[in-house]
């Protein structure tokens, strides 16, 4: 979380203890999740007393929420400027291809920041409701949104039902690979076969199925 600036810091001893702050929630939530993530546990790894977390975040929920937020923003957003890059048929494959691996990529990585966010999905049953569904509304909301545009563009008519299960059973295919138990390279990835080669195939085959049944046409979105 390098680039995290307090709102109305230029950067500094301030700026500083902020985000040491993030980055040691972001590692102490990814490892114990939402409930066993003490203040005081978090407090420990940054360095830093309880008055201080209190003082930018007011609560261990608003960290929370600041940890997401930024981790969405450095992570995930770029995924929301996908649609926009479409002219043509290509660049609508190679927009989707683009979500498609990226997804995969984050929900399969084995390192950070990549890797808060895997492990924090496969937690997400130990964060408060009204807090996942702010969560739910500021984040995963315009993802959706995002990927019902790549959707809509390949689609004859405009069935939001369709664009729903097209959401659904594509976001469930790389989603297990936060949630999996061992690690999904244990369940899934043949011996021999390297992480990365996995990860192209696997991209491949989930764009394979969806060029099959959708086709660009031009004016949808």
């Amino acid at each position: 979380m390098a680039n995290v600036r307090a709102v109305g810091e230029s950067g500094g001893a301030a700026g500083g203890t902020r985000e040491r702050i993030l980055t040691a929630a972001a590692e102490v939530f990814a490892e114990r999740g939402f409930r066993e993530a003490t203040t005081r546990l978090i407090c420990q790894a940054a360095g830093v007393n309880v008055a201080l977390v209190n003082y930018y975040f007011r609560s261990k929920a608003e960290l929370y929420k600041a940890v997401i937020g930024e981790l969405f923003r450095e992570v995930a957003e770029p995924l929301l400027s996908l649609p926009g890059s479409v002219r043509d048929a290509a660049s609508w494959q190679a927009a989707m291809r683009a979500w498609v691996r990226r997804s995969l990529e984050i929900c399969a990585a084995v390192r950070p920041p990549e890797s808060h966010i895997a492990r924090l999905m496969g937690l997400e049953e130990q964060v408060p409701a009204e807090v996942m569904e702010e969560l739910m509304r500021e984040f995963a909301e315009p993802i959706r949104l995002a990927f019902g545009s790549l959707v809509r563009m390949g689609m004859e008519g405009d069935d939001p039902v369709e664009v729903s299960l097209w959401h659904s059973s594509v976001s469930a295919q790389y989603v297990v690979y936060a949630l999996a138990k061992p690690s999904w390279v244990v369940r899934f990835c043949p011996a021999g076969v390297s992480r990365e080669a996995w990860l192209e195939r696997a991209s491949e085959h989930i764009c394979g199925d969806l060029f099959a049944r959708l086709s660009y046409r031009p004016g949808r979105a």
